[in-house]
């Protein structure tokens, strides 16, 4: 018997008028939460076999790292993956199989770096910063609009 909470959804790509004859199924597993935890593409591979999408949470909750689909060797007809990364280095190798995010330690949760898939991108993040508007870097413009011969003039002037 299942015990876990899903969605289940079958998309039906082909239909002859009688019955379907192509379609498309997965099936989301969600936490106690509510939250993702795994996605199944059921026989979504050429060879007809289940294609995962792993799905984790750090301890704050937040989603920090996103997975390559991983081909698994076979179907389970839909039914959850105990260790759907398992298949993983015989599909991907060595290969790092997920981008992350790495956060700042605010309640606000920005992204400092996002870091690509791929063991070559390990080292080259992508950077944000944040910054503030410190004295006279923001700038207030007044217009003052007349009219004139049937038209408007206006007269831009810095306020502070």
């Amino acid at each position: 018997p299942n015990t876990e909470n899903y969605v289940q959804t079958k998309i039906y790509l082909d239909y002859n008028g009688g019955a379907p004859t192509k379609s498309s199924e997965t099936i989301q597993y969600f936490d106690g939460l509510g939250r993702s935890k795994q996605v199944v593409g059921i026989k979504a591979s050429p060879s007809g076999k289940d294609v995962v999408t792993h799905i984790e949470y750090d301890q704050f909750g937040r989603q920090v790292k996103d997975y390559l689909l991983v081909p698994q060797s076979g179907t389970q007809n839909g039914a959850i993956y105990a260790s759907p990364l398992g298949n993983a280095s015989s599909i991907y190798g060595a290969e790092k199989i997920y981008s992350e995010k790495v956060l700042e330690n605010s309640p606000l949760d920005r992204i400092q770096q996002q870091i690509q898939v791929g063991n070559d991108w390990a080292g080259k993040p992508v950077k944000f910063e944040y910054g503030t508007n410190a004295s006279d870097e923001v700038y207030q413009f007044v217009t003052s609009t007349t009219w004139e011969n049937n038209a408007t003039k206006s007269i831009l002037s810095l306020s502070s």
